[in-house]
Protein backbone atom coordinates (compact mmCIF):
# COMPACT_ATOMS: atom_id res chain seq x y z
CA UNK A 1 0.00 0.00 0.00
CA UNK A 2 1.80 3.72 -0.78
CA UNK A 3 2.82 5.09 2.00
CA UNK A 4 1.12 8.33 1.03
CA UNK A 5 -2.43 7.20 1.37
CA UNK A 6 -4.80 7.63 4.21
CA UNK A 7 -2.80 10.90 5.35
CA UNK A 8 -5.13 13.80 5.36
CA UNK A 9 -7.80 11.33 4.26
CA UNK A 10 -6.98 10.45 8.29
CA UNK A 11 -8.57 13.62 9.29
CA UNK A 12 -12.20 13.14 7.99
CA UNK A 13 -12.47 9.20 7.57
CA UNK A 14 -15.25 9.26 10.66
CA UNK A 15 -16.47 12.47 10.08
CA UNK A 16 -17.73 11.07 6.19
CA UNK A 17 -18.94 7.48 7.98
CA UNK A 18 -16.16 5.36 6.43
CA UNK A 19 -15.71 3.35 9.53
CA UNK A 20 -19.13 2.16 9.41
CA UNK A 21 -18.16 -0.29 7.42
CA UNK A 22 -15.80 -1.59 9.83
CA UNK A 23 -18.15 -1.64 12.64
CA UNK A 24 -20.97 -3.95 10.52
CA UNK A 25 -18.05 -6.29 9.98
CA UNK A 26 -16.89 -5.89 13.74
CA UNK A 27 -20.32 -6.99 14.43
CA UNK A 28 -20.46 -9.95 11.85
CA UNK A 29 -17.26 -11.23 12.51
CA UNK A 30 -18.67 -11.51 16.31
CA UNK A 31 -21.30 -14.02 14.55
CA UNK A 32 -18.80 -15.53 12.96
CA UNK A 33 -16.95 -16.46 16.45
CA UNK A 34 -20.15 -17.53 17.26
CA UNK A 35 -20.44 -20.18 14.22
CA UNK A 36 -17.71 -21.58 14.91
CA UNK A 37 -17.69 -21.91 18.84
CA UNK A 38 -14.09 -19.47 18.72
CA UNK A 39 -12.16 -18.57 22.10
CA UNK A 40 -10.98 -15.71 21.66
CA UNK A 41 -8.74 -13.91 24.36
CA UNK A 42 -6.25 -12.01 21.98
CA UNK A 43 -7.03 -10.67 18.78
CA UNK A 44 -5.21 -8.31 16.36
CA UNK A 45 -6.92 -6.19 13.67
CA UNK A 46 -4.76 -5.69 10.79
CA UNK A 47 -4.87 -2.56 8.89
CA UNK A 48 -6.82 -1.12 11.46
CA UNK A 49 -7.10 2.67 10.73
CA UNK A 50 -8.97 4.70 13.06
CA UNK A 51 -9.62 1.66 15.38
CA UNK A 52 -13.60 1.54 15.09
CA UNK A 53 -13.51 -2.38 15.04
CA UNK A 54 -11.13 -2.21 17.98
CA UNK A 55 -13.10 -0.54 19.83
CA UNK A 56 -16.37 -2.96 19.52
CA UNK A 57 -13.98 -5.76 20.31
CA UNK A 58 -13.20 -4.34 23.27
CA UNK A 59 -16.32 -4.43 24.59
CA UNK A 60 -15.93 -8.14 24.51
CA UNK A 61 -13.21 -8.15 27.22
CA UNK A 62 -10.65 -9.05 24.55
CA UNK A 63 -7.17 -7.91 24.72
CA UNK A 64 -6.79 -6.35 21.10
CA UNK A 65 -3.64 -4.85 19.04
CA UNK A 66 -3.76 -3.19 15.80
CA UNK A 67 -1.76 -2.29 13.19
CA UNK A 68 -1.71 -0.19 10.61
CA UNK A 69 0.73 1.58 7.57
CA UNK A 70 -0.79 5.43 8.06
CA UNK A 71 0.80 7.16 11.15
CA UNK A 72 -2.30 9.85 10.64
CA UNK A 73 -4.80 6.72 10.97
CA UNK A 74 -3.18 4.86 13.81
CA UNK A 75 -2.96 8.67 15.61
CA UNK A 76 -6.87 9.31 15.48
CA UNK A 77 -7.12 5.82 16.79
CA UNK A 78 -4.80 5.91 19.42
CA UNK A 79 -7.05 8.99 20.79
CA UNK A 80 -10.44 6.84 20.04
CA UNK A 81 -8.84 4.10 22.03
CA UNK A 82 -7.01 5.73 24.55
CA UNK A 83 -8.72 4.05 27.95
CA UNK A 84 -8.98 0.81 26.34
CA UNK A 85 -5.12 0.38 26.51
CA UNK A 86 -5.05 -1.31 22.91
CA UNK A 87 -1.22 -1.89 21.70
CA UNK A 88 -0.93 -0.10 18.17
CA UNK A 89 1.45 -0.50 15.90
CA UNK A 90 2.86 1.00 12.29
CA UNK A 91 3.68 -1.42 10.27
CA UNK A 92 2.97 -2.02 6.36
CA UNK A 93 1.88 -5.29 4.31
CA UNK A 94 2.96 -8.26 3.05
CA UNK A 95 5.56 -8.58 5.82
CA UNK A 96 4.91 -7.41 9.37
CA UNK A 97 6.43 -8.48 12.84
CA UNK A 98 4.77 -7.50 16.20
CA UNK A 99 4.99 -8.85 19.98
CA UNK A 100 3.19 -12.57 20.37
CA UNK A 101 1.12 -12.68 23.31
CA UNK A 102 2.35 -14.96 25.84
CA UNK A 103 2.19 -19.43 25.87
CA UNK A 104 -0.57 -20.83 26.64
CA UNK A 105 -1.23 -24.68 26.85
CA UNK A 106 -1.29 -24.24 23.25
CA UNK A 107 1.80 -21.70 22.18
CA UNK A 108 2.37 -18.02 21.47
CA UNK A 109 0.14 -16.35 19.37
CA UNK A 110 -3.32 -14.60 18.68
CA UNK A 111 -6.17 -16.62 18.75
CA UNK A 112 -8.24 -14.21 16.03
CA UNK A 113 -6.81 -12.06 13.19
CA UNK A 114 -8.94 -9.62 11.46
CA UNK A 115 -8.54 -7.09 8.20
CA UNK A 116 -11.45 -5.34 7.17
CA UNK A 117 -12.84 -2.96 4.67
CA UNK A 118 -11.24 -5.02 1.33
CA UNK A 119 -7.59 -3.34 2.99
CA UNK A 120 -5.88 -6.82 1.22
CA UNK A 121 -7.33 -5.47 -2.30
CA UNK A 122 -3.98 -3.30 -2.06
CA UNK A 123 -2.37 -6.33 -2.30
CA UNK A 124 -1.54 -5.76 -5.72
CA UNK A 125 0.22 -9.31 -6.65
CA UNK A 126 -0.02 -12.87 -6.11
CA UNK A 127 3.20 -12.52 -4.54
CA UNK A 128 2.09 -9.48 -2.00
CA UNK A 129 -1.14 -11.27 -1.01
CA UNK A 130 0.64 -14.47 -0.20
CA UNK A 131 3.10 -12.59 1.60
CA UNK A 132 0.01 -10.90 3.80
CA UNK A 133 -1.31 -14.25 4.55
CA UNK A 134 1.65 -15.74 5.59
CA UNK A 135 2.64 -12.76 7.72
CA UNK A 136 -0.89 -13.70 9.40
CA UNK A 137 -0.34 -17.21 10.02
CA UNK A 138 2.71 -16.31 11.86
CA UNK A 139 0.79 -14.63 14.21
CA UNK A 140 -1.58 -17.02 15.12
CA UNK A 141 -1.45 -19.63 17.63
CA UNK A 142 -1.58 -23.02 16.23
CA UNK A 143 -5.75 -23.36 15.51
CA UNK A 144 -6.31 -19.55 15.78
CA UNK A 145 -8.32 -18.00 13.03
CA UNK A 146 -8.22 -15.62 10.42
CA UNK A 147 -11.59 -13.79 9.19
CA UNK A 148 -11.11 -10.59 6.46
CA UNK A 149 -13.04 -9.33 3.71
CA UNK A 150 -12.14 -8.28 0.13
CA UNK A 151 -13.78 -6.50 -2.68
CA UNK A 152 -14.37 -9.15 -5.88
CA UNK A 153 -13.81 -8.38 -9.42
CA UNK A 154 -17.67 -7.73 -9.69
CA UNK A 155 -17.74 -4.99 -7.38
CA UNK A 156 -14.43 -3.01 -9.11
CA UNK A 157 -16.12 -3.60 -12.65
CA UNK A 158 -20.04 -2.38 -11.26
CA UNK A 159 -19.43 0.02 -8.39
CA UNK A 160 -15.86 1.54 -9.15
CA UNK A 161 -15.62 1.76 -13.50
CA UNK A 162 -16.97 5.06 -14.57
CA UNK A 163 -18.83 5.67 -11.55
CA UNK A 164 -18.15 9.28 -9.63
CA UNK A 165 -19.40 9.37 -6.22
CA UNK A 166 -19.92 12.70 -4.30
CA UNK A 167 -21.41 14.22 -1.17
CA UNK A 168 -21.51 17.70 0.49
CA UNK A 169 -21.86 18.23 4.95
CA UNK A 170 -21.16 21.99 5.91
CA UNK A 171 -17.56 21.79 6.31
CA UNK A 172 -16.62 18.50 4.12
CA UNK A 173 -17.43 17.41 0.75
CA UNK A 174 -15.81 14.66 -1.73
CA UNK A 175 -15.91 13.80 -4.92
CA UNK A 176 -14.75 10.07 -5.63
CA UNK A 177 -14.17 9.02 -9.39
CA UNK A 178 -13.20 5.83 -10.76
CA UNK A 179 -11.95 3.65 -13.62
CA UNK A 180 -11.56 0.03 -13.83
CA UNK A 181 -8.95 -1.98 -15.92
CA UNK A 182 -10.53 -5.85 -16.62
CA UNK A 183 -7.78 -7.01 -18.32
CA UNK A 184 -5.34 -6.34 -14.57
CA UNK A 185 -8.95 -6.98 -12.40
CA UNK A 186 -7.38 -3.07 -10.92
CA UNK A 187 -9.27 -0.29 -10.31
CA UNK A 188 -8.25 3.12 -9.45
CA UNK A 189 -10.17 5.76 -7.38
CA UNK A 190 -9.09 8.89 -7.41
CA UNK A 191 -10.43 10.37 -4.03
CA UNK A 192 -10.57 14.30 -4.02
CA UNK A 193 -11.50 16.06 -0.46
CA UNK A 194 -12.29 19.49 0.39
CA UNK A 195 -12.23 20.93 4.07
CA UNK A 196 -13.29 24.04 5.42
CA UNK A 197 -10.59 26.20 7.21
CA UNK A 198 -12.32 29.13 7.99
CA UNK A 199 -13.56 31.15 5.61
CA UNK A 200 -11.89 29.55 3.06
CA UNK A 201 -11.73 25.29 1.51
CA UNK A 202 -8.57 23.03 1.37
CA UNK A 203 -8.71 20.55 -1.36
CA UNK A 204 -6.37 17.31 -1.09
CA UNK A 205 -6.55 14.02 -3.82
CA UNK A 206 -5.59 10.58 -2.90
CA UNK A 207 -5.71 7.49 -5.79
CA UNK A 208 -6.34 4.41 -4.36
CA UNK A 209 -5.65 1.24 -6.45
CA UNK A 210 -7.35 -2.39 -5.39
CA UNK A 211 -6.94 -5.80 -7.12
CA UNK A 212 -9.59 -8.23 -6.94
CA UNK A 213 -8.74 -12.34 -7.02
CA UNK A 214 -10.45 -14.62 -7.79
CA UNK A 215 -11.64 -16.51 -5.09
CA UNK A 216 -10.42 -19.80 -6.25
CA UNK A 217 -7.38 -17.61 -6.34
CA UNK A 218 -7.84 -16.46 -2.52
CA UNK A 219 -8.32 -19.75 -1.56
CA UNK A 220 -5.17 -21.03 -3.11
CA UNK A 221 -2.45 -18.68 -1.76
CA UNK A 222 -4.23 -19.16 2.58
CA UNK A 223 -3.79 -23.07 1.44
CA UNK A 224 -0.30 -22.13 0.37
CA UNK A 225 -0.04 -20.20 2.94
CA UNK A 226 -0.76 -23.06 5.83
CA UNK A 227 -4.34 -22.53 6.12
CA UNK A 228 -7.44 -24.65 6.17
CA UNK A 229 -10.28 -22.38 4.71
CA UNK A 230 -13.38 -23.11 6.83
CA UNK A 231 -15.43 -20.69 5.53
CA UNK A 232 -16.33 -18.55 2.41
CA UNK A 233 -19.14 -16.30 2.39
CA UNK A 234 -20.65 -13.47 0.30
CA UNK A 235 -20.14 -10.87 2.95
CA UNK A 236 -22.31 -10.66 6.28
CA UNK A 237 -24.20 -13.70 5.31
CA UNK A 238 -23.45 -17.62 5.58
CA UNK A 239 -24.30 -18.39 2.13
CA UNK A 240 -21.50 -18.97 -0.66
CA UNK A 241 -21.23 -15.97 -2.49
CA UNK A 242 -22.51 -15.64 -6.26
CA UNK A 243 -20.53 -14.95 -9.45
CA UNK A 244 -22.46 -11.65 -8.87
CA UNK A 245 -21.17 -10.67 -5.14
CA UNK A 246 -19.46 -7.77 -4.95
CA UNK A 247 -17.62 -9.32 -1.58
CA UNK A 248 -16.69 -12.04 0.22
CA UNK A 249 -15.76 -13.00 3.49
CA UNK A 250 -12.65 -15.12 4.19
CA UNK A 251 -13.04 -17.46 7.38
CA UNK A 252 -9.34 -19.23 7.99
CA UNK A 253 -7.77 -21.84 10.62
CA UNK A 254 -3.83 -22.23 11.11
CA UNK A 255 -3.71 -26.11 12.07
CA UNK A 256 -3.00 -27.32 15.53
CA UNK A 257 -0.88 -29.02 14.20
CA UNK A 258 1.73 -26.91 11.38
CA UNK A 259 2.14 -28.93 8.12
CA UNK A 260 5.99 -30.15 7.66
CA UNK A 261 8.33 -27.41 6.46
CA UNK A 262 5.93 -24.64 7.87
Amino acid sequence: MPEQLYRRFATVYDRMGADRFSAEMAEYTIRIVRKFDITVTDALDLCCGTGTALQIFHRRGWRLAGIDQSPEMLAVAGRKLARARIDLYRRELPSFSIPLPGDDDIGRGFDLVTSFYDSLNYMLTKRALTGAFRSVYKHLKPGGWFVFDMNTAEALKTLWAGQVYADVLDDLAWVWKNRYDEKKRTADCAATFFVRKGSHWERFTEVHTERAYPNSEIKAMLRAAGFMVRGFYRCFSFEPPTRHAYRICAVAQRPVRSRRGR
